[in-house]
């Protein structure tokens, strides 16, 4: 029996750990919200914009640009990546520049920015990465100018959806992004960690880009160069108070391809990455690193909670009493996580009631992991409908 209960018990205890740092972020966020920069003067910006065959969603970034503050300092550069429509075009007669590629030979939104970055040539001014798909609140620029002042050299704001009122799995997902790209990150900000990229809505300063430049291509480009800057000692600055957003699939069906996109290329960068940053934590003797390293190890919620509810299984049948009770407890861990994120997150009717859809996002989720695990992700991007 002991050859059951040990890795029932240990297994138990490390989703037990998982939860219990979870709820250090969300207690650590809570804190941090009120504390933010005073404002400041404006400062000159570089927005870059990757996009493929965009044409029809870029406008709609393009105008919220014109609406935001201090936009008057901004030059808007679109990346028109391996289009064949008229990305390039439609830049042009909204007021932008527009780089055109083609290299069908390297796709994806990795090798475009080194491309774009490459072809500016010296910067000056920071560079703040936006996807042709979003929105951009009023006060971008002039909150990100406000953390650049202060010395900030990466950031990253909210990261929301758009259109959480259209459909049950589109609220589904916006009560995700609140925890992953609201809360998690708030957290870790306020614990001085780093708070990773997000993708969209990111700053970066012209001498971190040199120092590191981009060379992230897999199919989660963000994080692995969120984790990139990590190992060379760049730390990514949440800016809370302001946020893009994204429309996202009113279908599970439409879904599903993209999450399998991300999920794929979290697991890849932190195969790639996590070994490098814990190598490196102990050399500098940096738990901050170790924690970086480790947080990408984190499952999704939906599988964080097949994994108590089959331990808990698996004790019960096992007669396993402690590692039920961990389990249990990471349960409860985990609910009181959720419900005080999204309540923290002034989360919308839609969203709560989209809770009820849980279970077959479990089911989603499990599929998806196992279609991973035996090497079943893309390999390369595809266009989710939106």
């Amino acid at each position: 029996m002991s050859v059951v209960r040990r890795p029932l018990v240990a297994a138990a205890a490390v989703l037990a750990a998982c939860d219990a740092y979870l709820l250090v972020l969300l207690a650590a966020a809570a804190r941090r919200r009120a504390a933010y920069p005073p404002p400041a003067p404006p400062v000159s910006f570089i927005v870059l914009v990757p996009a493929h065959d965009e044409e029809h969603t870029l406008p709609t970034l393009l105008r919220s640009l014109d609406r935001a503050d201090s936009r008057e300092a901004v030059r808007v550069v679109v990346i028109a990546d391996n289009c064949s429509d008229r990305t390039a075009e439609v830049a042009r007669l909204h007021g932008a520049e527009a780089l055109e590629r083609q290299e069908l030979d390297r796709p994806g939104k990795g090798p475009a920015l080194a491309w774009a970055l490459g072809e500016l040539g010296s910067l000056d001014a920071p560079v703040v990465l936006v996807d042709a798909d979003c929105e951009v609140s009023p006060n971008l620029f002039t909150a990100l100018a406000a953390h650049a002042q202060a010395g900030v050299r990466v950031a990253q704001v909210e990261y929301v959806v758009a259109n959480s009122d259209e459909s049950p799995a589109a609220a589904l997902r916006a009560a995700a992004f609140s925890l992953v790209n609201g809360v998690r990150p708030a957290g870790r900000d306020a614990l001085g960690l780093s708070a990773g990229l997000l993708g969209t809505g990111m700053m970066f300063t012209p001498d971190v880009l040199r120092r590191v430049p981009w060379s992230d291509f897999g199919l989660a480009e963000d994080a692995e160069y969120g984790l990139h800057l990590a190992a060379a000692g760049e730390r990514v600055v949440f800016v809370g108070e302001a946020r893009v957003s994204s429309p996202m699939p009113i279908t599970a069906a439409a879904a599903r391809s993209q999450e399998m996109r991300w999920e794929a290329g979290k697991v890849a960068a932190a195969r790639t990455w996590t070994p490098r940053l814990l190598a490196a934590a102990a050399r500098r003797r940096d738990p901050r690193l170790a924690a970086t390293a480790l947080e990408v190890l984190i499952p999704p919620q939906a599988l964080l909670a097949l994994a108590h509810v089959s331990i808990a299984a698996l004790a019960a049948l096992a007669r396993v009493p402690s590692a039920i009770r961990l389990a249990f407890a990471g349960v409860v861990a985990q609910a009181a996580y959720v419900a005080g994120g999204l309540l923290l997150a002034r989360a919308s009717r839609q969203m709560w009631l989209a809770l009820l859809h849980a279970p077959r996002l479990v089911v989603s989720k499990a599929v998806l992991a196992m279609r991973i695990a035996f090497g079943g992700g893309p390999s390369d991007w595809e266009r989710t409908e939106r």
